[in-house]
């Protein structure tokens, strides 16, 4: 009996939770989490996060990151995975002006089934088509450019959510111009490495860039300025 009386509260605290009006206050604390996280690669990983920032603009870069390998680069990859969960949820949460847990909850599980469903759409055809470490490659730099977009949107967000006066609009498109110029900085490099460096046809290369890259932008686009 004190068992589902214990279960009946918590379910009953964690709807009500739910339903609760965001403050700034929570806001603030993901923005401090956020930059507690640009505090660790700047401090303990900077050699390699600064290959992984070079990287979106030189390939050699990205190739030297990749043949590192080491637990340095697996907790970059880790910090910056946690950068893009929390920097894109707070983006979107201010563009669709979100007021509850339930719906910033949401958007942050929405961002991580993302990429976790693309990276095993990516995984699952590589092993299909015997092209396994390729696809891990591809894996690689279709994430590089987000992640380093991650770090670069820390502070406009800041300036967003907490500057004196309102630059909604403003910083609205300070941020989507930084998002335009990585994507296309994307866009080429994958093009570029697939047909160059792997020798994969055009006509498969447009496909993928297509499906799990074009589509899934213009989806967000649809939904977050269409509404």
């Amino acid at each position: 009996m004190k068992t589902y009386l214990c279960r009946g509260i918590f379910i009953l605290s964690m709807a009500t939770l739910l339903n609760t009006h965001i403050s700034q206050d929570i806001f603030f604390i993901f923005l401090t989490f956020s930059l507690l996280l640009l505090s660790i690669l700047k401090s303990n990983y900077w050699k390699h996060t600064k290959l992984l920032i070079l990287g979106v603009f030189s390939q050699r870069y990205a190739n030297q990151f990749l043949r590192e390998d080491n637990v340095f680069t697996e907790r970059i990859n880790i910090i910056t995975l946690l950068l893009m969960i929390i920097n894109f949820s707070l983006i979107i949460a201010k563009i669709l002006e979100v007021k509850l847990f339930f719906d910033l909850g949401f958007i942050a599980v929405s961002v991580v089934l993302f990429y976790v469903i693309k990276k095993i759409i990516m995984r699952t055809f590589g092993v299909i088509l015997m092209i396994n470490n390729v696809m891990k490659l591809g894996v690689f730099f279709s994430f590089l450019f987000d992640r380093v977009f991650a770090i670069v949107l820390y502070v406009p967000l800041v300036f967003l959510y907490f500057f004196a006066f309102d630059l909604a609009i403003f910083m609205t498109v300070i941020i989507a111009s930084f998002f335009l110029f990585f994507f296309g900085l994307k866009i080429f490099w994958l093009w570029r490495i697939g047909t160059k460096a792997f020798g994969f046809s055009h006509f498969y290369i447009f496909l993928y860039l297509c499906i799990l890259e074009l589509y899934p932008v213009l989806l967000l686009g649809k939904i977050l300025f269409l509404r």
